[in-house]
């Protein structure tokens, strides 16, 4: 429950985008960047590159700035 109040909001601000690319990446049994892929209409290099954003975000969202 504690894990959840300190994540829920963080997720909650990400955009549908972003939880899209990471529901592929993550939260499937393999990652599936092709998915991320054809649902943009972008190259896997791109692809990736989103991901990373996503990350990224999703970690300033839960620690703040380093």
């Amino acid at each position: 429950k504690e894990y959840m109040e300190w994540f829920q909001p963080a997720w909650e601000t990400l955009s549908e985008d972003e939880h899209f690319v990471l529901e592929q990446f993550y939260w499937h049994d393999e990652q599936d960047i092709y998915a991320i892929c054809d649902h943009f209409g972008i190259e896997r290099s791109s692809a990736y590159n989103k991901k990373n954003r996503a990350v990224q975000h999703l970690t300033l969202l839960l620690y703040g700035k380093a």
